[in-house]
């Protein structure tokens, strides 16, 4: 009978540590000095995305998957990108300084935080393995790259029957999940390796980490529109708090989760950019879609939306061109949506207009659906988003009312809108409508947006707040 081996606590404190470490070195060499906080926030993405291409760069030289070597080179590389630090440059002010006032909101919106982490903690460490994608999709690949050291190949069943090579391919029990991107089981295996085990629930621990960078980050994004630290607290306990994502946590294994903070972040990054002309934000924003395709298929839509963002700011076309654009494409949207509520919708339809995807990507079959009862008790009447999409439409009607078509020209709020866009295509304007009707697809893709809408909710009532003011001082 094989033993399983036991867990290397300090191998897996390392396997956390380095990366994080390596990715905030890398943001810093990248934008020059940051806030803590964004430091924090993005680098643990980064790191996760440089994890990920030395797993594939090693085992594309045929060099055996082995910790101690990989830690090495993962040192090494931090020491190197530490050279492009710019230490006589000036660094932000202190971040955390509070006022009593402030103290008043944080305090218990932290003390909140702190216990919603902790039982979050408590459910990744003491479950095993449990999400059902994980065990179909993600980890089965991770546990035979660790057995085999070195990133067996994956094939459709039908060619794992009909293989006669030596050694033969592996397959898995979702016929499509074998061409799903590597990412996330990269990111199982690197904590495998560190850890010397692939049975542990201390593996899992990235999950954990995940919505704390993202909280990290959305406080530094906000701390930089110069919002009172009051409204960035609360901003991060609308995202920390939203109860799908938080399940998410509590069953590591999922990649949704992943996309979601990836996409997030690189909208965050594009503004960033947008507001300070940095271009460098830019390639912060690509490194993100970079994990985007790496994550999901659905990634390689979203990578596509960050990169046609970039490409946006590069134009830099006026506001009310913006503004005309996304008007169009939510006029369009929601003909088509409304289109889907008519009794014959599937007449207006038909499974010979179909659209064929490039490569292993899945055929869409065009036919109008009912969605908007179904977005209608999404939004509004299931638990998985508390208050979240009736804060986000409070926030944009009250730009558009004070402010016109000018808070359209916001680029957060392009790359939201095109992300929501996607879904709401693909939900109700295909086949696909059919896993949204099960209850569960529709809930796990809107997560794909939910950070970034966080974000351009508070960006909202930012830009709100400062011209309130401004009105005052006049």
């Amino acid at each position: 009978m094989t033993t399983i081996p036991e867990l290397d606590a300090t191998g897996l404190m390392l396997a956390l540590a380095l990366p994080w470490l390596a990715g905030v070195v890398a943001v810093r060499a990248l934008l020059g000095p940051l806030r803590v906080t964004l430091l924090l926030g993005h680098g643990f993405m980064v790191g996760q995305l440089l994890i990920i291409l030395l797993l594939l760069a090693w085992d594309a030289l045929g060099l055996r998957l082995a910790f101690a070597p990989l830690a090495w080179v993962l040192a090494a590389l931090t020491a190197l990108l530490a050279l492009a630090w710019r230490r006589n440059t000036p660094s932000p002010g202190p971040e955390f300084t509070v006022g009593w006032r402030d103290a008043l909101w944080l305090l218990p919106l932290l003390a909140f935080l702190a216990e919603r982490g902790l039982s979050l903690a408590n459910e990744v460490t003491m479950r095993p393995l449990f999400a059902w994608d994980a065990w179909m999709n993600w980890a089965p690949r991770a546990v035979v790259w660790f057995h085999e050291g070195t990133l067996a190949t994956f094939v459709m069943p039908e060619q794992w029957l009909a293989a006669t090579t030596d050694p033969a391919p592996y397959t898995l029990g979702n016929p499509r999940a074998n061409v799903y991107p590597p990412g996330v089981p990269l990111l199982l295996l690197w904590p495998m390796l560190g850890g010397g085990t692939y049975d542990h629930n201390l593996l899992y621990l990235p999950w954990l980490l995940l919505p704390a960078a993202a909280g990290l980050a959305l406080w530094g994004h906000l701390r930089q529109l110069c919002l009172p630290r009051a409204v960035c607290a609360l901003a991060v306990f609308a995202l920390l708090s939203q109860p799908l994502a938080n399940t998410h946590t509590a069953l590591p294994g999922y990649a949704d989760l992943w996309l979601a903070v990836a996409f997030g972040l690189g909208g965050m990054a594009l503004a960033e950019w947008h507001a300070s002309g940095q271009w460098r934000w830019g390639g912060l924003a690509a490194l993100l879609a970079l994990c985007c395709a790496l994550f999901k298929v659905p990634g390689l839509a979203y990578a596509a939306i960050l990169l046609a963002a970039a490409g946006l700011l590069l134009w830099r076309p006026p506001a009310r061109w913006v503004g005309w654009f996304l008007g169009s494409a939510l006029a369009l949207t929601t003909v088509g949506l409304l289109l889907g509520l008519h009794p014959d919708a599937a007449k207006f339809g038909a499974d010979h207009l179909t659209i064929r995807l490039p490569g292993t990507l899945p055929t869409l079959q065009l036919a109008p659906a009912p969605l908007l009862p179904l977005l209608w008790d999404n939004f509004f009447s299931t638990a998985n988003w508390h208050l979240f999409w009736l804060l986000l439409f409070i926030c944009l009607v009250a730009g558009l009312w004070l402010r016109g078509y000018k808070t359209l020209h916001n680029i957060a709020l392009v790359v939201f809108v095109c992300g929501l866009g996607v879904l709401l295509a693909v939900f109700g304007l295909t086949h696909y409508f059919r896993q949204a009707a099960n209850g569960v697809t529709l809930d796990r893709a809107l997560l794909y947006v939910v950070p970034l809408g966080v974000y351009v909710a508070f960006a909202q009532l930012a830009t709100l707040w400062h011209a309130n003011r401004a009105a005052e001082a006049r």
